[in-house]
């Protein structure tokens, strides 16, 4: 093969950073926003219940993983911008992790700290509204562009798309539905209040009702077969299987989002909800019961479509990305 006719290997880096509690993401794409190379990397985190400003040792950590990355992904002409989505409020303008308790940090300048480490600039903004701009774009949000976006996990979060833009709120807090009380619930929440949403629609919400429910119903339930406390994943599986406590617990905690989101959709009137993260992975068992109650009572004709997010952990890389690349 001549010279000339080699394939042209240099190109520039586009990182996508996905910041979890446990680990965190981080993708490589090139300049027409292909995907070229993921992996996964700890998050490393001051000893709790101490705080930061400044998590020196993952700056440096994130910064030669995004090099080593981009240099395996055949980025030979360097990076171009980075969009990171950070968990926790968030101050987008400032590029500040203001508040993520439950990473110990406080006031950290992620932006700052990353950009001068990389030397290309860097945006941040709230996981949950990066990993909604993914959806949007590339996932099961492509064609609609007022979108409200949820993740359930351990525990839950929203965020908001208006006319394809994010909507932040005043104190860019918008979108914290998981701490809306939820009448005659008394659970204790992780955020230290009682009868949260979060501490029933969550994989920790969905783990505690099923040991209510083995409690209740005794060998009445195949949740008690496993002998030890169960997953959101084990009654997940138990309702697939046909376990009536499993699918009524998947029932109530839909019915309760549905309960809350219900007020969001009549003020916002979405095109579409869309609901990620792991407990999401329960399909229709969660989303069967939210669109039902959704749909029965919102008076509209047109109502919004209720869709499993599509993208996975992508859709956070995808979204971190778009979002940098509006500042380019």
């Amino acid at each position: 093969m001549s010279e000339s006719a080699k394939p042209q290997s240099l190109k520039r880096a586009y990182v996508g950073v996905d910041i979890g509690g446990t680990n965190t993401v981080i993708g490589i794409f090139d300049g027409s926003r292909q995907l070229l190379g993921k992996k996964s990397v700890p998050t490393l985190l001051p000893h709790l219940p101490g705080v930061t400003d400044h998590p020196e040792t993952f700056f440096d950590l994130l910064q030669q993983e995004i090099v080593q990355l981009a240099r395996e992904s055949d980025c030979t002409d360097g990076l171009a911008l980075c969009g990171m989505g950070v968990p926790g409020r968030v101050d987008p303008i400032r590029g500040r992790a203001e508040a993520a308790s439950n990473m110990g940090w406080i006031g950290v300048p992620f932006a700052e700290q990353m950009s001068s480490r990389l030397g290309i600039p860097v945006r941040i903004d709230n996981d949950v509204r990066i990993y909604a701009l993914g959806e949007v774009h590339a996932g099961a949000g492509q064609g609609y562009g007022n979108v409200l976006c949820l993740t359930v996990g351990t525990g839950i979060a929203a965020a908001i798309i208006v006319d394809g833009r994010i909507v932040r709120g005043g104190d860019h807090f918008a979108g914290e539905i998981g701490h809306d009380p939820v009448a005659g619930e008394n659970a204790l929440c992780a955020c230290g209040a009682r009868g949260c949403v979060e501490s029933i629609v969550s994989a920790t919400g969905i783990s505690r009702m099923a040991v209510e429910a083995i409690a209740a119903h005794g060998s009445g339930t195949s949740l008690s077969q496993l002998g030890r406390k169960p997953t959101a994943y084990d009654v997940c599986c138990a309702a697939n299987e046909g376990d009536e406590a499993s699918k009524e617990i998947f029932r109530y905690a839909g019915e309760v989002l549905a309960s809350k989101l219900l007020t969001a959709v009549c003020l916002l009137n979405p095109d579409a909800v869309i609901i990620g993260g792991g407990v999401a992975e329960a399909g229709e068992l969660l989303l069967g019961p939210v669109r039902e109650k959704i749909h029965s009572r919102y008076i509209h004709t047109k109502k919004p479509a209720v869709l499993k997010a599509a993208l996975g952990d992508s859709a956070g890389l995808i979204g971190a990305v778009a979002y940098a690349s509006q500042y380019a």
